[in-house]
């Protein structure tokens, strides 16, 4: 790994986002399992809009709230610090995910939708492999799996380049190899820790493409990269269906027919829809 490279890189790219003071907070909360009640509900409620999307997501019909969630608080005590802390983080990084990627052929709302759809799947998954208390984690991690591309894309635009991928045995990964000598994975890992995102979530950007190389969080990483392969096809086939290859991929992922067709229906574009799936309390129905 070209740590050296990827160092200017980043010191290099004025481009490259900064996260908003809330979203560094919330990583902080997230990474501490003592956090308390009082100390989420007081940086969210720092953000008007923030605080605006948790409430609208909270009383979306897939949560079922049997009574209006009118304050931070409420939603706390209905989801659960984590929980609420990981939708928080969500609509905070909208922003920085959501835009084009012109080096990659990715419109704003394409790149987004992936990652939102990899975040979903991948916290869905963890109650079938075996690790239901990082659901949180787990789309947390798969909303930011990509986070390298945007370091880089503006690379690959300076060089007149849109990355083509032509032989899937080599992937985006070998493309940005042959390309740049280095990829999107290393990347976005080293930005995580930049940005002081937690172990666990810098492990599954760099491995999420190579989840047999994690010895840590072995399934929240296959999780993750489940969630992207799933995510991809999803994006390619926008009404919603799986191409035959991937079915095939999760079948001998150890998925059975039954997750998968469940999977289908729970995996739409939509934001509310796809939050709420995600991010419900541990132990509430896959």
């Amino acid at each position: 790994m070209r740590h050296r490279v990827l160092e200017d890189l980043i010191a290099a790219t004025g481009e490259l986002p900064t996260l908003p003071a809330t979203v560094v907070d919330l990583l902080a909360l997230l990474n501490d399992s003592t956090a308390s009640v009082a100390s989420v509900q007081k940086v969210i409620e720092r953000d008007p809009a923030m605080t605006a999307n948790i409430l609208k997501l909270c009383n979306s019909a897939f949560y079922g709230a049997r009574r209006q969630i009118s304050s931070v608080r409420d939603a706390l005590v209905m989801l659960g610090n984590r929980s609420v802390a990981a939708l928080a983080f969500a609509t905070g990084m909208a922003p920085i995910l959501r835009r084009d990627l012109l080096g990659y052929g990715f419109g704003r709302d394409q790149f987004w939708n992936h990652s939102l759809l990899a975040g979903a799947t991948a916290s869905r998954l963890t109650d079938r492999l075996g690790c239901p208390e990082y659901r949180c984690e787990a789309f947390t991690a798969g909303l930011v799996h990509d986070l390298g591309m945007l370091i880089v894309d503006p690379l690959l635009v300076s060089r007149k380049i849109v990355l083509v991928v032509e032989d899937p045995r080599v992937g985006v990964r070998g493309a940005e190899q042959e390309v740049l000598g280095f990829d999107h994975c290393d990347a976005g890992a080293l930005l995580a820790e930049a940005w002081g995102f937690p172990e666990i979530l810098v492990k599954c950007i760099r491995n999420h493409h190579d989840p047999a190389a994690e010895n840590q969080w072995p399934e929240v990483v296959r999780a993750v990269d489940i969630g992207n392969r799933t995510a991809q096809s999803l994006v390619e086939f926008p009404e919603g269906e799986f191409s035959d290859a991937l079915v095939a991929e999760l079948l001998d992922d150890g998925l059975d027919e039954a997750i998968i067709a469940q999977l289908r229906l729970d995996l739409t574009d939509n934001l509310p829809e796809t939050l709420a799936l995600a991010t419900g309390p541990v132990g509430s129905p896959v």
